[in-house]
């Protein structure tokens, strides 16, 4: 799919309006949510841009129910754990280890930040999108999928770098929504 530079800003900016509305009432405090960068980005260079640098890092992803695709939603494990800490309200180093309900608020991160920019995308492309439940996937699964599907150097996925500031806390993801229908399926039956 194509997008215009202009309707990517709009809907960076639509999108990053609705996630600190979101993430505000969860966090029961004021969230910034910025998008630094929104660009779209040829398959071929996408592995090397997606594919987390460190071996902890996070990686959630859901895939599109409507359209083909997955948005896939990256961060560091320092910042996972911060993000944690801050959205259940206690001191930032509290959480060390992930537990279940601790993935759990990092999914819904993924559903929050997807759903802003998806629903934005759609409003401001008038094409229909929708995102299903989110799961996790290990950084070094996601890259032999994305070896695996990502074949066509010329097809593209949309990059939404943001920032949530959450008090004095920055926290860097990176949300990559792919429209292409096989590695939408290979992430399904992963």
């Amino acid at each position: 799919m194509e997008f215009s530079e202009k309707t990517l800003q709009g809907v960076a900016d639509k999108g990053s309006t609705k996630a600190a509305k979101a993430f505000s009432t969860i966090a029961k405090t004021d969230v910034d949510v910025s998008t630094s960068v929104v660009k779209t980005i040829l398959f071929k260079d996408l592995i090397k841009t997606i594919t987390p640098t460190k071996e902890h890092s996070i990686v959630v992803y859901a895939q599109a129910m409507t359209g083909d695709g997955v948005s896939i939603l990256t961060m560091s494990r320092e910042d996972a754990l911060m993000l944690v800490d801050l959205l259940n309200q206690q001191a930032v180093g509290t959480t060390g280890i992930l537990k279940d309900i601790d993935r759990s608020a990092i999914k819904e991160t993924l559903n929050i930040l997807s759903n802003s920019y998806v629903n934005a995308l759609s409003e401001d492309a008038n094409i229909e999108l929708t995102v299903d439940v989110p799961a996790m996937i290990i950084s070094n699964r996601l890259s032999s999928i994305l070896e695996t599907s990502l074949k066509d150097p010329k097809d593209k996925a949309v990059v939404f770098e943001s920032t949530l500031s959450i008090s004095q806390y920055e926290l860097k993801t990176s949300l990559y929504l792919i429209f292409n229908k096989e590695l939408g399926e290979l992430i399904k039956n992963k």
